[in-house]
């Protein structure tokens, strides 16, 4: 592989786009949604560093994606980097990426509850997913991906950090029947503060062997991005300009800034000499 990851995200996009788009007229341009994203917006801001990170690190064997943007399984599959299996609670989303990419092994479950037998996989991907699950969903998620993982086995996740700590709500249901309604607002996501993020591994024990914090230098690129949409949706792929630079990384939280959030990469491994998941 001798180009970076994001770049890689960023033309495979293109190749499922034109193919949806190619082959259209066979399947009634189902999945319109997906496929057209996949050619007006190969990539939005962050993505640029959460999936092209995850990229390009090592996968083989059998390999879970719980709830993450699809485009990075659907790379790693196709690269044949691992047998990957792809799930979400979000039904919309599973039966778009039916059509922008058949070859793509598609389930739709609740990462709250898998229903697969204890150390079944040899790794888990879970891309920007736990900051939405409401209440104590996020640790659901965490004990269910342990349990599911082999001794050994390796979690790669991001997930939204703030110096402080806040929830955000919408009014809609952007999520359809995955979306959560608390107290009459409907739950978006969290920004776990850099203490909640080591809570979070706690139980059950991840060992953490490597995390890195990020941000972007200037916020405003993706914040003008967006003001414009749909309309900025049109020049989505010059963001490959920006964008891969746009990030300022460290080992600590102090990259962070109070006003802004970012994102924190953690590679996890369940140890093999720990605990078991009945255990817990």
């Amino acid at each position: 592989m001798t180009r970076p990851g994001w770049e890689r995200l960023w033309r495979h996009s293109y190749h499922l786009g034109c193919r949806w788009l190619l082959s259209g007229f066979r399947h009634g341009w189902r999945g319109a949604r997906g496929g057209l994203c996949r050619l007006l917006v190969p990539l939005d801001p962050w993505r640029y560093y959460e999936l092209g990170k995850v990229a390009d690190q090592e996968f083989a064997g059998r390999c879970l994606d719980v709830s993450s943007p699809k485009l990075l399984p659907s790379l790693l599959q196709r690269e044949r980097r691992g047998d990957w299996l792809a799930i979400d609670f979000f039904a919309a989303e599973i039966e778009r990426w039916r059509w922008v990419d058949p070859a793509l092994r598609l389930e739709i479950h609740d990462a709250r509850a898998l229903p697969f037998d204890p150390e079944s996989f040899d790794v888990c991907l879970c891309i920007s997913v736990v900051e939405h699950i409401a209440e104590d969903g996020d640790r659901q998620a965490m004990a269910e991906m342990w349990r599911v993982l082999r001794p050994g086995g390796i979690l790669y996740m991001t997930t939204n950090v703030s110096l402080v700590p806040r929830d955000l709500y919408r009014t809609d249901r952007l999520w359809g029947e995955a979306s959560t309604e608390i107290g009459g607002k409907v739950f978006y996501e969290r920004h776990y503060s850099p203490e909640q993020i080591t809570e979070l591994l706690v139980s059950p024990p991840w060992e953490v062997l490597e995390q890195e914090y990020a941000r972007q230098i200037d916020p405003y690129v993706e914040e003008r991005f967006f003001r414009w949409a749909p309309l900025s949706y049109f020049w989505g792929g010059l963001l490959r300009r920006p964008c891969p630079s746009n990030f300022a990384l460290s080992k600590e939280p102090d990259v962070l800034r109070p006003e802004r959030h970012g994102v924190v990469y953690l590679k996890l491994r369940k140890p093999t000499d720990g605990p078991s998941a009945s255990a817990r």
